[in-house]
């Protein structure tokens, strides 16, 4: 919801969207802590297996929930690195971006840049469904 004020600008949204992240992470850092001091209470006979294995799988859960979370928002914030106001400069960028995975380049950025790319073009309708099937079967496949 916080993306989608008026107020808020490029800079701003990846700045906010870089806070999000960092304090995911860390977070995260916690939930992995957590998980080693149930261990070693463990070993300590401070609890019993039971609750070591239930806050091990409770652990785990938050972790991956975490890593979801994580992965979203990151590429929320490299997305809008990529983007363009004009249709026009992001067919530019597109043709940049074909013509070198066409020269070689196929890194996974490249890839994923482009198919950012396709996806703004065919949500502000510049190109259509079939335009952006053909181009996502032939350059951007994983």
């Amino acid at each position: 919801m916080r993306l989608d004020e008026p107020e808020i600008t490029a800079t701003k949204q990846r700045n906010y969207l870089s806070k999000v992240v960092k304090d995911a992470e860390r977070r995260r850092r916690q939930v992995i802590a957590f998980k080693s001091a149930a261990t070693k209470k463990f070993n300590k006979g401070k609890i019993n297996a039971a609750k070591r294995d239930r806050t091990h799988k409770n652990s785990d859960k938050f972790r991956l929930e975490l890593n979801d979370y994580i992965k979203q928002y990151r590429f929320k914030s490299r997305r809008g690195v990529y983007f363009y106001n004009d249709a026009k400069e992001l067919l530019e960028k597109l043709t940049l971006i074909i013509g070198e995975m066409e020269a070689g380049n196929t890194s996974i950025q490249m890839g994923n840049t482009g198919q950012s790319i396709l996806d703004a073009l065919l949500k502000c309708k510049s190109i259509n469904k079939g335009q952006y099937q053909k181009l996502v079967k032939k350059y951007f496949r994983v």
